[in-house]
């Protein structure tokens, strides 16, 4: 998408013209120019003065942005295409992409769904991996304020609720990464604080199925459905994390897995098996149990198998079938599916690796040593 090509006043005088169905003589007469001046307009050789476009946009019955071309705010299908060209680019030219940003951001500088997405990016490259002996293309310090100042426009500007919800959301994750925690954790508080919408959820869905809007009140409760079953799973894994108590880290991660299996969680997140027997077999690891660890990782070596092997079926959840057009990145656009196709092979790559970094450890060989079933998981993983 080349957004030097969005204002093109030639193009719309052009169309306009033949849709009213007149020649650039009778236009150059209304307008008191000459023939060759529309014709150079409409080659977007020059442009009309200043003082032309207010009549010229009249004589079409356009406003000034119509003529211009211009649109403050892409569809989510272009804003998707844009993100992923950028993102795409990032990873070849980082300087270069960071450089298109800037562009984009000041020339759409009311696009508050666009310039989330952009600041999403600037965090996303603030956060890249680099080793001390390569040149940065990109302070992350300064990514980071660019982030910050786009997020900063929109809480500013914006009066949809759910953007500045999402715009709160962003900048305190933006701040968590910068290691700014005291600001990302008062943000929150607030936005958590203002958030406890269980019996507004179900008061609506009544008040849907009570005005016959019956496909309404099961796509609001899907939606919420799927964010509540996100959050559970999350929790759980995050607490296995931080208690190190194998008794907690068993049941938590059965009850996890249990609801991911049995909401059919896998099309939207396969790779929560993974991670989640990867968390158990730590936790049972330090806590010195041999045999408990090594079956965690086992499973979770299986998992990222299947998980690789069932990457086509993502999307496919038959308990949330009325929000699927919500978890097809097809339905944005082509372009954006292709994007979400790629970002999905990087994380599979991330966790095999740290799943093989992890199997091959100290720590892991200190407890197993050459034991037969180790020996076993460190050469899958590998192969994976």
């Amino acid at each position: 998408m080349d957004m030097g090509t969005t204002i093109n006043i030639g193009q719309v005088i052009a169309r306009e013209r033949r849709r009213s169905g007149i020649t650039q003589e009778e236009l150059a007469t209304h307008l008191g120019v000459s023939k060759a001046a529309v014709s150079k307009w409409e080659l977007s050789q020059s442009y009309p003065d200043v003082t032309l476009l207010p009549r010229i946009a009249a004589f079409f019955s356009l406003t000034l942005d119509e003529l211009f071309s211009y649109r403050a705010r892409l569809s989510d299908a272009e804003a998707g295409e844009l993100y992923a060209e950028l993102y795409a680019e990032g990873g070849r030219d980082l300087a270069s992409a960071h450089d298109r940003l800037g562009r984009i951001a000041a020339e759409r500088y009311s696009d508050w769904n666009l310039l989330l997405m952009l600041a999403s990016l600037l965090t996303g490259w603030a956060s890249l991996p680099h080793d001390d002996g390569e040149a940065r293309a990109c302070d992350p310090d300064e990514l980071t304020d660019e982030a910050l100042s786009l997020l900063d426009r929109v809480l500013d500007h914006a009066c949809d609720q759910r953007t500045l919800s999402l715009a709160r959301q962003q900048k305190a994750t933006t701040l968590f990464q910068a290691g700014d925690c005291e600001g990302a954790a008062a943000l929150l508080e607030s936005i958590i604080a203002a958030q406890d919408a269980g019996a507004a959820v179900m008061l609506l869905a009544s008040c849907y199925r009570r005005l016959g809007r019956n496909d309404d009140a099961v796509r609001l409760l899907q939606t919420r459905r799927l964010q509540a079953a996100g959050l559970v799973l999350s929790s759980l894994m995050q607490e296995v994390g931080m208690r190190g108590e194998a008794p907690f880290a068993r049941d938590a991660a059965a009850a996890a897995l249990a609801v991911h299996d049995a909401l059919g969680m896998a099309g939207a997140n396969p790779l929560f098996p993974v991670t989640m027997e990867s968390e158990l077999a730590e936790t049972l690891r330090g806590a010195g149990e041999r045999d408990g660890a090594l079956e965690a990782l086992g499973r979770a070596v299986e998992a990222l198998a299947e998980a690789r092997a069932s990457v086509a079926e993502a999307g496919r959840m038959p308990l949330f079938d009325r929000i699927a057009d919500q978890l097809d990145p097809g339905s944005v656009s082509e372009a954006w599916s292709r994007h979400k196709e790629r970002q999905t092979s990087e994380a599979l790559e991330l966790v095999r690796r740290g799943l093989a970094e992890r199997a091959t450890s100290p720590e892991w060989a200190e407890l197993a040593g050459d034991d037969p079933r180790y020996l076993a998981i460190v050469e899958a993983s590998q192969r994976l």
